[in-house]
């Protein structure tokens, strides 16, 4: 009898002790998976930002001498040279060829903004107009009629190319005349290094940073505004994300895992950064850093 009474009792004992083993793997597995972490590696950060930009070109548009049916004889996009026949005009009374007279790269579309926005004349481009300048695209196709006096073709200068690039008031002053930068364009992974000619302000502080590129870019001749990221610096080193970062009172750091469910305060010095990552010292690469510091109670400011 008193060992069918010490059963149950023992039984009770065993559940306990199974539920607190139970309750101590379960805190542990849970308190792990608080952790978010990324490991520490080499990255860049690109200093630099996207906006819709205006392109200006040295670019000269030739009119039809005659009506009648043009006949293109040159591919757009070719670099012509003066004296090259460019078209051929039929009129019932008339045929006439049309010969080059400016060197360049031949376009048969134009926007009818050549005049207006037009590199020999980029410092008199009225700012407070910037978004009024609407592109009326039209492009010649041979075989159709022409009327005298239209567009026929278009010469651009391959060696001037600019960008006219808005920019908020804090971000131009972080850029001076005659500093390099790079240009991307949107789908492309191609950096185009350019340089600040001037930097100006409208009548109602907007900025705008005018950008000599020192290549010609043939995907843009027939476009008046770009979409493009336009770049100050690319840093290169350690990177993580700029939310693992957090302020103690001996300086901005990161929380690194020092072992199963353990970690430390690790101070760092940032590179450079954006609002997503940041170029960092004091860590090394292959360190596992958690980036969701604010889900522990480490006594942070900030």
């Amino acid at each position: 009898m008193q060992n069918n009474k010490k059963y149950p009792k023992f039984k009770i004992f065993f559940l306990l002790f199974i539920f607190i083993i139970i309750f101590i793997i379960g805190y542990q597995i849970l308190g792990a998976a608080k952790f978010e972490t990324i490991i520490a590696s080499q990255g860049e950060i690109v200093d630099g930002f996207w906006a819709n930009s205006v392109v200006v070109r040295d670019e000269k548009v030739f009119k039809a001498p005659i009506s009648g049916r043009a006949d293109l004889v040159e591919d757009e996009g070719d670099r012509i040279a003066v004296g090259e026949k460019v078209a051929e005009i039929n009129s019932n009374n008339d045929k006439k060829s049309i010969y080059n007279n400016k060197a360049g790269i031949l376009s048969f579309a134009v926007d009818g903004l050549e005049n207006e926005i037009n590199s020999r004349g980029i410092s008199q481009i009225d700012l407070n107009k910037i978004d009024d300048y609407k592109a009326n695209y039209k492009h010649r196709i041979t075989g159709r009629n022409i009327k005298e006096g239209e567009a026929l073709y278009r010469i651009i200068n391959n060696f001037e190319f600019y960008l006219i690039v808005p920019a908020s008031k804090a971000q131009a002053e972080r850029f001076q005349t005659n500093e390099i930068v790079f240009v991307q364009g949107k789908n492309s992974q191609a950096m185009l290094r350019a340089r600040i000619i001037d930097i100006r302000a409208d009548n109602e502080d907007n900025h705008y940073l005018f950008v000599k590129l020192d290549f010609f870019v043939p995907r843009w001749i027939n476009v008046r505004r770009v979409n493009i990221k336009l770049i100050k610096n690319i840093y290169r080193g350690i990177t993580i994300p700029r939310k693992a970062i957090f302020n103690q009172p001996s300086g901005q750091g990161v929380l690194k895992v020092s072992g199963y469910n353990e970690y430390k305060f690790q101070e760092i010095t940032i590179i450079d950064s954006n609002q997503e990552a940041a170029v960092v010292e004091g860590i090394e690469i292959g360190d596992k850093i958690i980036t969701n510091p604010e889900d522990f109670d480490y006594g942070r400011e900030g």
